[in-house]
């Protein structure tokens, strides 16, 4: 009856429906968005005005969460992720896109859709048997991604603008045939030597320069030891240790992390099992049986088994899988999926101190005993409760750093100075200690900070924060301290351990050139033993680059390995810790015809890579031509930190 009246008036429920439908848009989706529920569409950062969306972030965080799935087969959760900085990582990746795309702009540089169409039809990934897949499979691979035909169009764009800024900004880049050269012998040069090392540690004990010839070194090398240039920075750090003990977790929060986390305390089903393998021979092998005469002593053995003989003694008699019959043939515990499809299906079908029938697999014929199972459980509470505390404290020190990092950086752009915005976030300022350009101070340990440092004024506060591995610090530069000839007593130290280097590697050297003086006529081998040293060799062929034994690397070493006629024995060369006599025993030497044969693709391989890293540079000055926001509690449901 109910049905007969909507067929006789469904024209006017349509139209009541659809003034439903409409009120909805009206009304309540816009008290949502305005109420900052963290919607897909709410913005995480701006760049220049282009946003970054919650939806882009959370959908590119979990791409590359995937890949990571892939590489570590499930390992990395999302908490190892967040603590490897992986959010970071992939939110940085979208603000350079945006950084692109304004530079790619401002300098007239567009991608048309046939710029587009042909990189799709042209790329290998969309290749097979050098034909185009079709647009079909390409919709089914993006399926499976959980990418949407725009999202990838718009990657594609921006990945396109890239290569064109990278070809505007570095089209007159190019590798010389020295640096094209060195790269292939780089590639392909190697050597095996034998070598006799003078370590200069072994002189040091008897080295104890005099107060004169410390006052002497000084006076004679002054200028060497002059201080440079120093800045003192005001600075405040937002870390765990700054931050933690304004942090509470309660038994609650606990308990709810616990509740919406479950699966991150799963453990799963696990078999421990031993077995009897009788190999089976196949194709031209000539380990194992025939399949008939395999499964007849698979049979008797499993007899044995089964009239209650040893099975750990008849495995360790029997069994043809010599990595477990050592041990009784114990495979130790395992979950699903880690053996092969037969041996798994028949592990997991029996009960704790149960024996299989036959089972045959590629290796030929098992007889397995369960010994214990452990099926898929949650841990309780209990057990992880210490382990969800330090998650949950680290969640809520990254939040507590957001919002102080926010609250500051809004202060600092009203004109507030470092210690009126930090006062009123309840933190303190601190003062570093003087620094030199190029060192990073443990506390202050970002090279990007430092390398600011030396660019700005003194008093100048700089208005956004600067990442540190633990958090993040806000700074202004409180003094400079200009360069300046020293007192003795400011670098006697240094002078001192100067003067104690200096005469080590004398000794050393002198002892490396007596070595080689009586090599000619003894050999390497007996010169060396004659000074208590000990003749050795680098254990293969190494290429350039890589580490010469325990001589390490170097370029003078390097360059001493490597210019050396096989056979010929080298004079005293400069190592990390003193000098060594070498001998080449086997060259891999420079190859001109391969070297004409690779030059075009390495010449092309150098300057990909040299206008990537000009690239890199151009973009992170790019950064001071655009605002770029960051919206703090967007950027925590982002995360899903909020709820």
């Amino acid at each position: 009856m109910a049905l007969g009246y909507m067929r006789r008036h469904r024209r006017w429920l349509y139209i009541f429906l659809w003034l439903v439908i409409a009120a909805f848009i009206i009304l309540y989706i816009p008290a949502l968005q305005s109420e900052g529920q963290g919607t897909p569409g709410e913005t995480v950062v701006s760049v220049g005005g282009l946003p970054i969306s919650v939806g882009e972030f959370q959908r590119t965080y979990y791409r590359q969460r995937q890949v990571y799935d892939r590489l570590y087969q499930g390992r990395l959760d999302a908490n190892m992720m967040r603590q490897l900085g992986i959010d970071q990582q992939v939110l940085e990746g979208l603000v350079t896109d945006r950084l692109v795309e304004l530079e790619a702009k401002r300098l007239g540089i567009t991608v048309s859709d046939d710029a587009i169409a042909r990189a799709i039809a042209t790329s290998p990934e969309f290749q097979e048997d050098g034909r185009f897949i079709g647009t079909a499979e390409i919709r089914r691979r993006l399926d499976l991604q959980g990418m949407s035909e725009e999202d990838f169009e718009q990657s594609l764009r921006r990945q396109l603008l890239r290569q064109s800024l990278e070809s505007l900004i570095g089209a007159e880049v190019s590798p010389s045939e020295a640096e094209v050269e060195r790269e292939f012998r780089r590639r392909t040069e190697q050597v095996k030597l034998e070598y006799v090392l003078a370590d200069a540690g072994r002189f040091r004990s008897a080295v104890q320069p005099t107060e004169d010839e410390i006052k002497a070194r000084f006076e004679a090398q002054k200028a060497a030891y002059r201080i440079p240039e120093k800045r003192v920075l005001s600075y405040v750090r937002l870390d765990r240790e700054t931050l933690q003990p304004q942090v509470v977790v309660t038994d609650r929060d606990m308990e709810i992390y616990y509740q919406d986390h479950r699966d991150e305390f799963r453990q799963e089903e696990e078999a421990c099992a031993s077995h009897i393998l009788v190999k089976v021979r196949s194709g031209t092998a000539t380990e194992g049986h025939t399949e008939a005469e395999a499964r007849t002593i698979a049979e008797g053995l499993l007899n044995q088994v089964r009239a209650e003989e040893d099975f750990a003694a008849l495995a360790r008699k029997f069994s043809e899988d010599q990595g477990s019959a050592q041990k009784g043939g114990d495979l130790g515990c395992f979950p699903p999926g880690r053996m092969v499809p037969e041996f798994d299906d028949a592990v997991f079908a029996l009960a704790p101190g149960q024996v299989s029938d036959l089972v045959k697999t590629s290796f030929g014929f098992h007889v397995i005993r369960l010994a214990s199972k452990r099926e898929e459980s949650v841990l309780p509470f209990a057990q992880v409760k210490e382990r969800i505390r330090a998650t949950v404290t680290d969640l809520k020190v990254r939040e507590l750093g957001e919002q102080k990092a926010q609250a500051l950086a809004d202060a600092l752009s009203r004109g507030k100075s470092l210690e009126e915005a930090a006062k009123a976030q309840g933190l303190a300022v601190q003062k570093s200690a003087p620094i030199a350009r190029g060192e990073t101070p443990p506390a202050l340990s970002s090279p990007t900070l430092v390398a600011r440092v030396f660019q700005m004024k003194a008093g100048e506060v700089e208005k956004e924060g600067f990442a540190l591995p633990q958090g993040a610090v806000f700074v202004a530069l409180a003094e400079i301290q200009p360069s300046r000839l020293p007192e003795l007593k400011d670098v006697r130290d240094k002078v001192r351990s100067d003067l104690v280097e200096e005469k080590v590697l004398d000794e050393a050297k002198a002892l490396a050139t007596e070595v080689r003086g009586k090599a000619e006529a003894l050999g390497l081998e007996k010169a060396a033993a004659a000074a208590g040293l000990v003749r050795k060799e680098t254990p293969a062929l190494t290429a350039r680059s890589q580490p010469l034994g325990d001589l390490g690397t170097g370029i003078a070493l390097e360059e001493a390995a490597f210019s050396l006629e096989e056979k010929a024995l080298g004079d005293p060369v400069r190592t990390a810790s003193g000098w060594a006599i070498l001998r080449v025993l086997e060259r891999k030497p420079f190859d001109p015809a391969d070297f004409g044969r690779q030059k075009d693709q390495i010449t092309a391989s150098l300057k990909k890579q040299m206008q990537q890293s000009l690239v890199r540079a151009y973009l992170l000055a790019a950064r001071d031509r655009y605002e770029i926001k960051r919206n703090a509690q967007a950027w925590r449901r982002a995360l899903g930190e909020e709820q």
